[in-house]
């Protein structure tokens, strides 16, 4: 029991010392998605919600949605959504600016649908992908406003499908104290 104690007063006081335990971030993202030699470029919204366990280190649920599809050939592809966990590794700050690693579990969904033709109705294939998401960013705190951060950060959703899907992402987030 005293080994329990100590340890909760160790990291509390960390906390104190840190940002806070709780953050949360929207994000826009610019995506880049290669399937069966197309390429599409759709955009969509990230919301993160995350606690810290250690300093720097922490635990997060995200979500994404879809806000513009992109036609390539005959065919529009739409991040649909995507949501997930993911363990998020910081580097201490330095002038501000901290650098970061997520990495997560996700199940995101891809809608691609074909123009109708006068020969073919239109078709639209609606597929859910499971596997992993990582990403590599940086985060810069503002001076007017030290609880915001501006993140800018690549980020690749690897499913074990001939398919790439790329994005890069610009976020607000918000610390907790």
């Amino acid at each position: 029991m005293r080994w329990l104690i100590a340890f909760l007063l160790a990291v509390s006081s960390t906390f104190a010392a840190a940002d806070g335990p709780v953050y949360a971030e929207i994000q826009l993202a610019a995506g880049g998605v290669e399937n069966n030699q197309l390429d599409f470029y759709p955009a969509f919204g990230s919301v993160n919600v995350g606690l810290y366990v250690v300093p720097n280190i922490g635990i997060e649920l995200f979500a994404d949605s879809g806000l513009r599809a992109d036609r390539a050939g005959d065919f529009d592809l739409d991040m649909e959504s995507a949501f997930g966990i993911a363990a998020r590794f910081q580097s201490p700050p330095v002038q501000g600016i901290q650098g970061y690693i997520v990495l997560g579990a996700v199940n995101y969904t891809l809608d691609q649908s074909s123009r109708p033709t006068s020969d073919q109705p239109g078709t639209s294939v609606n597929d859910d992908f499971t596997g992993v998401r990582v990403s590599v960013g940086l985060l810069q705190r503002l001076r007017r406003a030290p609880g915001l951060q501006v993140s800018f950060e690549y980020r690749h959703y690897n499913a074990d499908e001939p398919l790439r899907v790329d994005a890069l992402v610009l976020g607000l987030r918000v610390n907790a104290r």
